[in-house]
């Protein structure tokens, strides 16, 4: 067969003849293609592999890079913000500092006045006037000058229920142990207690400060030269700049500042000076006159003028008004008769 193939392997004990058919020779040649192209293969795929893993691996260390260029960043960034909210927070406490102080001043000065004032019998001069009756009528204000002076001038309890436990005036300081004119009244509540506008008004300023002085503090503007001022409070209610009618919620009581226990310091006070707030708290529609007797150092005479014709305008307006009403109303029952008898 001329097609096939002879193969002779010789050695020492002579030699033996193989043939290979052409069919086998086939199959070896396809083998060896295949084995070939298998090998081609590998060598392709090891190659990609390896050219991917370095790849890989570049990417993963240019992302552990930026990885570690992000981390220092965000240190930076950690260390602005700190050094920012510890700004912050010196501001804040140099800014309640001053408040703190000037309201020691403004304290220092009240009480000063005082002081002058008893030296110079001003007191006494007061006490002795001309009874009250003769300087003011109470008898003969009407319940609308009533209501609008309750409405807009400090009366009643802040807090709906407490115990009252320091007093207005001279007393020892139960945390420093100084002797110190006590401004306000300190009205014994738990904490989160709801505290009430006394009177309509607008929020001066807001203070939150848990640590020092009055601790949580509003101040409360009303009309006619009034001012309130609420300390130690545990949370606020409302903001700077709010108007605020009387009745509404302004805050909570607390334990906030120099305090040893939780309360509600409440001061009133008229044109910077403070006044007993107990007189105040008792100043009610079925007790109106108690305040006119005891709180001398305002001019209820000429303020309950004032009032009665505030009133009285605001009636005459009302009055006005009404007419103008009637009219329009009687030239719509007109049209209307007109309209139904046309019908």
């Amino acid at each position: 067969m001329p097609h096939n193939i002879r193969i002779a392997v010789s050695h020492a004990n002579g030699s033996r003849h193989y043939v290979m058919s052409p069919w086998l020779k086939k199959a070896l040649l396809i083998f060896l293609v295949v084995l070939i192209t298998g090998i081609a293969s590998s060598i392709a795929a090891i190659y990609y592999l390896n050219h991917r893993s370095e790849t890989a691996e570049q990417t993963l260390q240019n992302m552990t890079e930026q990885s570690s260029e992000l981390v220092g960043q965000l240190e930076t960034l950690k260390q602005k913000r700190q050094q920012l909210e510890q700004l912050i927070s010196n501001k804040e406490e140099e800014y309640a500092q001053t408040i703190e102080d000037k309201d020691n001043q403004l304290d220092y000065l009240t009480k000063r006045v005082s002081t002058v004032e008893e030296v110079l019998g001003l007191e006494k001069e007061a006490d002795n006037d001309a009874p009250l009756a003769q300087r003011l009528d109470v008898a003969a204000i009407n319940s609308a000058v009533r209501s609008t002076m309750l409405q807009l001038i400090p009366s009643g309890q802040p807090i709906e229920s407490y115990r009252r436990s320091s007093g207005y005036g001279s007393r020892t300081h139960p945390v420093t142990g100084n002797k110190k004119f006590h401004l306000g009244l300190d009205l014994t509540a738990d904490i989160g207690t709801p505290v009430y506008a006394p009177a309509d008004g607008v929020v001066e300023y807001k203070r939150p400060s848990r640590k020092k002085g009055y601790g949580n503090m509003l101040k409360i503007d009303h009309a006619f030269g009034f001012m309130t001022l609420y300390a130690h409070l545990d949370k606020f209610n409302v903001n700077t700049g709010n108007f605020v009618k009387k009745g509404d919620l302004i805050g909570w009581s607390g334990n906030t500042g120099l305090s040893t226990g939780p309360h509600l310091h409440y001061e009133v006070r008229f044109l910077g000076r403070a006044l007993d707030p107990r007189r105040f708290i008792a100043w009610t529609p079925d007790n109106f006159e108690s305040l006119f007797e005891e709180e001398k150092k305002v001019n209820w005479a000429s303020l309950v003028k004032i009032m009665e014709n505030m009133v009285a305008t605001q009636v005459q307006l009302a009055s006005e008004v009404s007419p103008q009403f009637e009219r329009q109303e009687d030239q719509l029952d007109a049209k209307e008769n007109m309209v139904t008898a046309s019908k």
